[in-house]
């Protein structure tokens, strides 16, 4: 067949010869140059791919949670719906995990070279000194004589909108009095506020005259304190995390001692926080503190959570 096709081309003209071999040049070319654009526009069409299927993520995500919307807000309206105990326990435990989980999914700053924004050299802004505030001392709690439930979200607010228009840092302690309804049941219904206001007198002489102790929940006390970095801050809780652990809690002066301890947990409250954000914070970080025992303390700082163990 070989010596065939040979003798056929030798009786050929040299410009059909000529021809041929540069459509098979041609052809050649041609086909590389199909390859290396197949080949070059393969790694593209792979991340349309997984774009579109992070966006189908992102809608069954969406979808998801208006569905878990509608349906708490049903149960809600539902006349005479009482949860248990567990139940709260149980929701509460569900709604601290995923708003952490979304905290961190949206904040999640994006890494890929080619969107990184250009750095351009600016001068660094230099933050405000924090303006003095006029807390809000009413209405208080009759007995404890602090600031209740209210005035402490109305401070919250105020310090929050001074932190930002400042940019500045500040902290919140939350100090939680452990076993409280049994103390109840062991000495009488007036014997946690005697505790509680134990414990308002051991912060109040560890803290400085421009932070404010307010009541935040019947347990809980929460202490403000503007324009204090978290390094400051932590040295301050830990101060009178040290004052709850080795004081003597008695009902009266003349009684045995009783056990009283506290969970804390330090939050760092940075320019453009929310006091819905900084609150779901503190009960995720008070539950922890729980978790570790007695007079513990937290760290709140950027979501990230450091357990300060008592030494």
């Amino acid at each position: 067949m070989t010596p065939v096709l040979a003798t056929i081309l030798s009786t050929l003209p040299n410009e059909i010869l000529i021809c041929f071999g540069a459509g098979l040049l041609i052809a050649a070319s041609l086909g590389f140059a199909a390859g290396y654009a197949l080949g070059k526009s393969t790694p593209v069409r792979n991340l349309r791919r997984a774009q579109k299927h992070l966006q189908n993520c992102y809608q069954h995500v969406k979808e998801t949670l208006d569905t878990a919307c509608t349906a708490c807000s049903l149960l809600e309206k539902f006349p005479g719906t009482i949860l248990t105990s567990d139940q709260t326990r149980e929701l509460n435990s569900k709604r601290t995990s995923l708003l952490s989980l979304i905290n961190r999914l949206v904040e999640r700053k994006n890494t890929e070279p080619e969107k990184t924004p250009p750095v351009t050299k600016q001068e660094k802004k230099k933050p405000q000194d924090f303006p003095a505030l006029q807390w809000a001392f009413q209405p208080e709690h009759s007995h404890l004589k602090l600031p209740d439930s209210s005035a402490f979200e109305a401070n919250l607010e105020m310090l929050l909108l001074a932190g930002t228009s400042t940019e500045n840092n500040s902290g919140l302690l939350l100090v939680q009095m452990n076993q409280h309804d049994q103390l109840k049941e062991r000495f009488g219904i007036m014997a946690p506020i005697k505790f509680m206001k134990t414990l308002s007198r051991l912060i109040m002489h560890n803290v400085r005259d421009e932070d404010v102790i307010c009541l935040w929940k019947s347990d809980t006390l929460a202490i403000l304190f503007p324009g204090v970095e978290v390094d400051a801050g932590q040295i301050c809780a830990e101060t009178i995390r040290d004052a709850i652990r080795h004081h003597h809690f008695r009902l009266e002066s003349n009684s045995p001692e009783v056990v009283v301890t506290a969970s804390l947990a330090y939050l760092n409250c940075v320019p453009g926080d929310s006091a819905e954000l900084v609150l779901e914070r503190g009960l995720h970080a008070l539950a922890q503190s729980q978790k570790q025992g007695r007079n513990q303390l937290i760290i709140q700082d950027s979501h990230s959570y450091e357990h300060k163990q008592a030494v």
